[in-house]
């Protein structure tokens, strides 16, 4: 989007907040307080005068007295209406109603009194609290309203963040129902510049975060909550354990009154519109079908006294997915190669090789040199006509092929290349079944209590998209997912002015993901050996073996995960405020226990292929050679070092243990100044295992396990050390924390009765090793591979086939072994996940300025700059086992094979071969194949935003907002959670890093930066019927057909997201990664309507692939590149109809997507020299089509 297209979304802005202001639109962590001042008719204080505060649902009333300034305050209440009556001698009664209570907010309710017998009551007009007067945090409630009526695709209640200002929904966030992955990406947003996933969830004031990843567990259903809030910027002392931003989420709870509701909202192929790229290659509609349906009841057990509310909710959906991928020719499988064609209609040739020259009994290659040296031409001969005999190819690749692993094309692709050539139907979605139960006990005036039971359970649609059995990955793998919490809370007040709250929780989730053909026989079903089904279900803590995972580039193949995961959590939260005078004192503690078993892994093993093995030079294969071939001769490529693994997994217990302590004062310095301050201390807790099967790397301690051994005349560093050992003398994987505070600071001033001036800011520390590869059971010690050896020299020569992949057998996982064992296991492998060291901790720095004035007609603008910035940020897997760059200049010599130091030593991978590469050895740790950090502690991120907003609230409750962000956020990280991104409207990839050595030139634009971002949304009823403007007299037949109609909507506008570039070539060694040179001069972009642009997103001959080992200068995010964006309208009208007194029917139409605008996915971001280059390829819609959703409604 341009920077016109910006500014066309700001005027946009100032339209709509025209529009509302005119009124011309149809005419704490969990509790909220009251705070207010008492006057006499000359405006002053009114001391010892008597506030009454009652719960107009339930009746509940509490009781204070005014202080020596006037001042009151009511703390702890229970979201919802309340009235607050005021007495004093001399004076009038006065009384306040439809005073609304907002989670986590402060009203504000000021009382004038007027002199008068007290036999008299004068009624104060209240008005919906639109400035928020008392705390300077950037937040805004989603109304009880909003909730009920919005259109929400799929009623994931949490899409509704996005209607707020620096709210930016990531990946598959928005738009699909809640079942299979989705549900981890139900709270993937990011909020006020942090780190994508990376915010707190809390549902009645417990967190709802998974202690792996972060991720939400508790996805509420929309008719058991009453509202939420989400706060963006600057929170006070109470919240701890995130970064970005917290929505909090209120449950509904019984009152006096019974209340109910049966209801079904129903989906159908025929209501909806096709997707892009059906239409384009003439398919009709997937099937859809969807239905929701529940129940809900609530009221009085004992009258103001005990109440109730329960909900039951389930869900069902069906959803056909249109599958695209290439195949191979059906004639390939019999070695013919002949069709195998570039886009220009060439052959692409196949080379063999045993013909590799300088290996063996073939000559030297040109030059006079060896095959591992050289990299300049062809070093093969081609096979005849393009065909392998039949007599060439491996046993056990033909048995896997026949299988059948692939299917046969369908269609015809892309001219001569036949990219694209297959396309099927998976069916997607599954089954939700949620319940909730609320009881609310108000014991006395001073004791309160609540428990709430919830469970969620889903399973979703498992697809084999090659109709061969085999379940293809996210997200089309089954899986099963339960969450079931407890809460329970009291509420005690110890004197009037003196506040006790306490609540504890208990979450269990456990997680299912079954691979393809479960125990199955390797050799009898694909013919390898008969060791592998003696030794895999030794080496494995998990089930038995299932189907391997298969990768053949450039060919789209299938191949399950295997994972096994509980999680069981425990919360306490003691909290005691205290009004002293003009002070709010607040002191809290937050303990949480998370406790979480794992295992994942392929349990048949991995085999990847290439078309390295089968290209005119295997160093740099460019355009020759395929894969497919490479599998038929049995020979895989070099990814990684390996072709391929089998691992070894021992399933730890898991653990961590957190602990939060804060205190802040809310001082009500006078009437219109308050100020919030406040420290909390955070002992994050670091992952322990049960049996102590954790480890961190120390690089300057000599490495036990090769002792006398030296390469290039220096001893060997590097060692592994295991938790409670002489080397790591404490339990976790890395030392704690324990010295990490957190100020906050707000300030909030009230310029005059219609303008109020905020600022604040605070420090937030992330969630401990929040990441999945940063727990124990991703440590190398506890899941350890077993590598195939296909090549050892880079895809020059083969080594090992598939007929036999692990002659040496498998290695169990070190972390069952002795420690002197371990070391010796480790030797020769790649440590995955391990932490370096003592570890600084991650942190953001959040700011705010913000003014905010009440406008004509009731509405009210805010305009706020928020700013934050990240510290010592997190990464998974950055290489600390990476060649120096003057290392590079070396060129192909790198890969000289030279004699191996540790032969003999090792007995997996390519250090148990007898020679090695010259790169290995000068690697900072040339004993391992790479050593991957766990929690890297050197990326940063800036973040500055102009956030504004317009928000107009009626008397009946209707609403409309809008929301605009302008913003910049810079990183040299992406987020954690790339993986939830995968084809969504994010580029879908992460950056890697090019230079693991020069971090600086990391920093640029952040994957997940969203310039400009427009959201309107609205609820409102029409002026139709009785009580509006238009037809006011109905009645009869007349009355009920043009009374009770609102309407609701949300409209999106958002520029895309920067675009990530890489670049294929010579892997120049572990860490490094690879992006394009940018020709000067040269328009990156292009120009046109999108559907223009689908194979030329961008203009790619301005990029082209380095030079052999030389780095690109393109940045880690292109500056001026970026996706689609998002222009979205989704609408929603509501016809309500009463029955009787007590019996209302709803009947609405929901339509999403309604002008069925098109968001396209991102291109292909992969710039290369080889054959078929689809590179600013766009293949995927991201968004969906227009969705018609019906919906009936009774209520009472």
């Amino acid at each position: 989007m341009s920077n016109t297209n910006s500014r066309l979304l700001l005027f946009a802005f100032f339209a709509v907040a025209l529009a509302i202001a005119s009124g011309s639109l149809f005419g704490q962590a969990f509790y909220g307080s009251v705070v207010g001042t008492i006057t006499d008719p000359s405006s002053a204080a009114l001391r010892g005068a008597t506030v009454a505060l009652t719960n107009v649902a339930t009746g509940e009333r509490r009781q204070t007295m005014s202080g020596s300034g006037g001042e009151y305050q009511f703390l702890n209440l229970v979201p919802g209406m309340y009235r607050v009556e005021v007495e004093q001698a001399g004076f009038k009664k006065a009384t306040r109603e439809n005073i609304e209570v907002n989670v986590s907010g402060t009203v504000r309710a000021d009382m004038a009194m007027e002199i008068g017998a007290a036999t008299q009551t004068v009624e104060v007009e209240a008005t919906a609290p639109l400035l928020k007067t008392e705390d300077a945090n950037l937040s805004q409630v989603v109304t009880t309203r909003a909730v009920e009526e919005l259109p929400v695709n799929g009623r994931n209640l949490l899409n509704l963040a996005a209607l707020v200002p620096g709210v930016v929904p990531q990946g598959t966030t928005s738009g699909n129902a809640i079942t299979g992955k989705n549900i981890f990406a139900a709270g993937n947003y990011q909020i006020g510049g942090g780190m994508a996933n990376q915010g707190a969830v809390y549902y009645d004031g417990v967190p709802a975060n998974s202690a792996l990843g972060n991720l939400v567990n508790m996805v509420p259903s929309p008719d058991a909550i009453s509202e939420f809030r989400v706060q963006t910027n600057s929170n006070n002392a109470e919240y701890g354990r995130y970064s970005g931003g917290v929505i909090n989420i209120s449950s509904k709870s019984g009152s006096n009154q019974f209340h109910g509701s049966a209801y079904e909202y129903f989906r159908n192929t025929k209501l909806n519109a096709n997707n892009f790229f059906s239409n384009a290659t003439g398919q009709g509609r997937t099937p859809f079908h969807q239905n929701q349906y529940g129940l809900t009841g609530s009221g009085p057990i004992k009258k103001n006294r005990l109440f109730f509310f329960v909900g039951w909710e389930g869900f069902r959906s069906r959803q056909g997915n249109n599958y695209f991928g290439t195949v191979p020719l059906p004639e390939m499988y019999t070695g013919d190669f002949s069709g195998y064609k570039n886009a220009s209609g060439a052959v692409i040739p196949i080379y063999d090789p045993l013909t590799q020259c300088g290996t063996g009994n073939n000559a030297l290659c040109p030059g006079g040199v060896e095959a591992a040296a050289y990299s300049a031409g062809p070093a093969r001969q081609p096979f005849p006509n393009n065909i392998i005999p039949a007599s060439r190819f491996n046993s056990v690749a033909a048995k896997i092929l026949a299988f059948p692993l692939e299917a046969l094309p369908n269609q015809p692709g892309q001219a001569f290349t036949h990219l694209l050539n297959y396309s099927t139907t998976c069916t997607l979605g599954g089954n939700n079944d949620q319940e909730n139960s609320r009881f609310d006990y108000a014991a006395s005036d001073r004791l309160r209590v609540f428990g709430r039971y919830s469970r969620w359970h889903s399973e979703n649609v498992p697809c084999a998209p090659m109709h061969n059995g085999i379940y293809a990955n996210d997200p089309y793998a089954p899986e099963q997912f339960t969450t079931t919490q407890a809460v329970a809370g009291v509420t005690y007040l110890l004197t009037p002015s003196m506040i006790l709250d306490v609540r504890a929780s208990y979450v269990r989730f456990p997680y299912i993901r079954a691979e393809s053909f479960e125990n199955i026989s390797l050799s009898k079903t694909f013919g390898f050996p008969a060791y592998m089904d003696q030794q895999i279900p030794v080496i494995h803590s998990g089930p038995g073996t299932s189907i391997p995972s298969f990768g053949i580039s450039g060919y789209t193949t299938a191949s399950g995960l295997h994972i096994l995961s509980s999680e069981d959590d425990y919360l306490l939260t003691p909290n005691l405020s205290w009004i002293k005078g003009k002070h709010t004192l607040k002191f809290g503690a937050d303990w949480r226990d998370m406790q979480n078993g794992y295992y994942q892994t392929f349990d048949g093993g991995t085999f990847n292929f290439t078309n390295n093995i089968t290209a005119q030079n295997g160093l740099n294969p460019g355009a020759s050679g395929n894969a497919l071939a490479s599998m038929l001769l049995g020979f895989g490529g070099p990814i990684n070092g390996s072709s391929g693994s089998e691992t070894a997994f021992s399933r730890p217990w898991e653990s961590l243990h957190y602990q939060g302590y804060y205190g802040q004062d809310t001082w009500q310095a006078t009437p219109r100044l308050t100020v919030t301050a406040g420290v909390r201390w955070e002992i994050p807790g670091v992952w322990r295992e049960r049996y102590n099967r954790v480890a961190s790397f120390d690089p300057h301690e000599l490495n036990p396990a090769l002792t006398g051994i030296q390469v290039n005349g220096q001893p060997i560093y590097g060692a592994v050390d295991f938790a409670n050992t002489s080397q790591m003398p404490h339990e976790g994987m890395m030392r704690e924390h324990f010295r990490l505070i957190s100020p906050r600071l707000g300030i909030a001033y009230r310029l005059n009765d219609k303008t109020v001036i905020r600022s604040a800011g605070g420090i937030y520390y992330l969630p401990s090793n929040l990441q999945f590869s940063v727990a124990p059971w991703a440590q190398t010690i506890n899941s350890y591979g077993t590598q195939w050896l296909a090549t050892v020299d880079g895809g020059v020569t083969p080594y090992s086939s598939l007929s036999d992949p692990f002659p040496n057998g498998f290695i169990s996982t070190p972390g069952n072994q002795p420690h002197d064992r371990a070391q010796s296991l480790l030797v020769g492998g790649g440590l995955g996940n391990i932490p370096l060291g003592f570890l600084r901790y991650p942190y953001q720095e959040q700011w705010n300025f913000t003014v905010q004035r009440q406008l004509p007609g009731g509405a009210a603008l805010e305009v706020a700059y928020a700013g934050s910035k990240g510290v010592h940020l997190p990464t998974g897997g950055l290489q600390a086992d990476f060649l120096p760059r003057q290392y590079l200049s070396l060129g192909s010599a790198l890969n000289n094979q030279v004699p191996n130091p540790f032969y003999g030593l090792v007995k997996t991978g390519t250090l148990s071969a007898p020679t090695v590469t010259q790169a290995q050895l000068l690697l900072p740790f040339p004993e391992y194949t790479s050593v991957s950090e766990a929690y890297a502690d050197v990326f940063d991120s800036t973040y500055h935003a102009l956030q504004m907003k317009v928000e107009k609230r009626f008397t009946n409750g209707g609403t409309v907002l809008a929301a605009y962000t302008f913003s910049k956020l810079m990183s040299d990280v992406a987020s954690l959670t790339g993986w939830l991104d995968q084809n969504a409207g994010s580029p879908g990839y992460l950056t890697s890093l090019q230079d693991p050595g020069n971090l600086r030139a990391e920093k640029a634009l952040a994957t997940f930066d969203s310039r400009s971002r427009l959201v309107l949304s609205y609820a409102i009823d029409l002026p139709f019927g009785p009580g509006h403007k238009f037809l006011n007299g109905a009645n009869g037949f007349e009355k009920r057909l043009v009374g009770g109609w609102s309407a609701s909507g949300i409209s999106t506008f958002q520029e895309g997201l920067p675009i990530a570039l890489t670049a294929t070539g010579t892997a120049m060694g572990p860490g490094y990664g690879r992006r394009p040179n940018v020709v000067p001069g040269c328009q990156k972009t292009t120009s046109g309507p999108a559907q223009s642009r689908l194979n030329n997103w961008f203009n790619v001959s301005c990029f082209t692939v380095p030079a052999a080992y030389t780095l690109g200068n393109e940045s880690a995010t292109d500056p001026v590149l970026r996706t689609a964006g998002i222009n979205n309208f989704d609408f929603s009208l509501l016809k309500k109809t009463p029955i009787n007194e007590r019996f209302n029917l709803e009947f609405r139409g929901e339509i999403f997507n309604v002008f069925n605008r098109v968001q396209f996915g991102p291109p292909n971001n992969s710039v290369t020299t080889a054959a078929n280059p689809t590179t600013g390829f766009v293949t995927t819609q991201v968004n969906q089509p227009r969705l018609v959703q019906l919906a009936l409604r009774l209520l009472f």
